[in-house]
């Protein structure tokens, strides 16, 4: 069985190997060649122009992983089979899920480091890349928001204000709502500025008027005071929320995601796509397990064209996989799906196929 084990090893690494990298250089070539014209037209540098295409190196990799894996375990098994080499291993009593097994531990390994490639390396790096490429070609980007609103402490305190500029941390024309625990109004400040404190975390507010309710228990008697200064404990919404957020979520590792999802949620603002996308994150690291269940299980079932008949199925069916995956992103980004069934039940589903593959699998 260790003889069966080398060889089978000793075929697929090397096969994906060659895979990961050529996949690899393909897409860092691609992002080459679709920015060229825009580096041209800026004269950026040559030696500029590769530095940002070498920082996308890792992230192109990152990609290349699922089809490098399934194209080397295709490769593999294909030819095994026609060299008639599988017909010994079979022949031997070693059934096919026994044969292919180191395969899939090796895919196993390859989905947890590709879920650490990818958020250790690949998306600091493509941060960087994003941000040297829009300074080489001179975009700038501007964080300041009109009309920006948001919701916090579980709904009671609500923020309305016409602008807010990013660089002296400030909002103009800021409206206040505070309600009490039964969603009762408690208090509305209307300011005509608002200054971040970074040393009390508070927002200063200045030439306000106060409307609160002086009345007990079933009144309602509004009261208006006004204060140049004005201070509230609790309208301490960081600036970051009100920031014109243009970053992406390829931008931000899974803690900076989860926080920024969170953010979003607790503030009112839309976060079911986001959400949706930051979940298929781990269904996409564990892609390259289950392309090569598909190719393992799909191996041994062909006597003719045994390599070409291997390829185009494993390849097919990884096809439908990421079809499928995507109607469902789409489907919990509009809301018929939540977002974790998005993710988890169409990878089940299919790593279900694989299985019932290996099942039926002649030996």
């Amino acid at each position: 069985m260790r003889m069966y084990r080398r060889l089978l090893v000793g075929e697929f690494l090397p096969f994906f190997a060659l895979g990961v990298l050529f996949f690899g250089l393909i897409l860092v070539l691609g992002d080459i060649f679709t920015n060229l014209w825009r580096y041209l037209n800026q004269e950026v540098p040559f030696s500029s122009a590769i530095v940002v295409s070498l920082l996308y190196a890792p992230k192109a990799v990152s990609y290349a992983l699922p089809i490098g894996s399934m194209f080397a375990a295709a490769f593999t098994l294909g030819n095994l089979g026609a060299r008639n080499e599988l017909i010994a291993v079979f022949g031997s009593g070693v059934p096919l899920r026994r044969f292919v097994r180191p395969v899939l531990i090796i895919a196993a390994a390859v989905s947890a480091g590709g879920y650490a490639l990818e958020d250790r390396w690949a998306i600091p790096m493509l941060k960087r890349r994003n941000l040297l490429s829009r300074e080489l070609l001179g975009i700038q980007e501007s964080r300041d928001r009109s009309r920006t609103a948001a919701i916090s402490r579980g709904g009671r305190v609500i923020y309305y204000a016409d602008y807010y500029n990013d660089e002296t941390q400030t909002l103009s024309s800021l409206i206040v709502v505070r309600l009490d625990q039964n969603g009762r109004f408690e208090k509305r400040i209307d300011a005509q500025q608002a200054r971040w404190d970074s040393e009390k975390n508070l927002w200063l507010m200045e030439a306000c008027r106060i409307f609160f309710d002086r009345g007990g228990k079933g009144d309602f008697e509004i009261v208006q005071e006004r204060y140049d200064d004005y201070t509230d404990e609790w309208v301490n919404e960081s600036p970051r929320t009100f920031r014109l957020d243009t970053r992406e979520l390829e931008e931000m590792n899974s803690s900076e995601a989860l926080q920024w999802i969170v953010t979003r949620k607790r503030t009112g603002l839309p976060y079911r796509g986001a959400q949706a996308e930051f979940y298929q994150r781990f269904s996409t690291a564990l892609t390259p397990f289950l392309v090569v269940l598909f190719a393992g299980a799909l191996g041994g079932r062909f006597k003719r064209n045994i390599l070409l008949m291997s390829l185009l199925a494993s390849l097919g069916l990884s096809a439908a996989w990421y079809i499928v995956r995507m109607i469902a992103t789409l489907l919990s980004e509009i809301g018929t799906l939540t977002p974790l069934t998005g993710a988890v039940v169409p990878y089940l589903a299919f790593l279900f196929i694989g299985i019932q593959l290996f099942r039926r699998a002649g030996t």
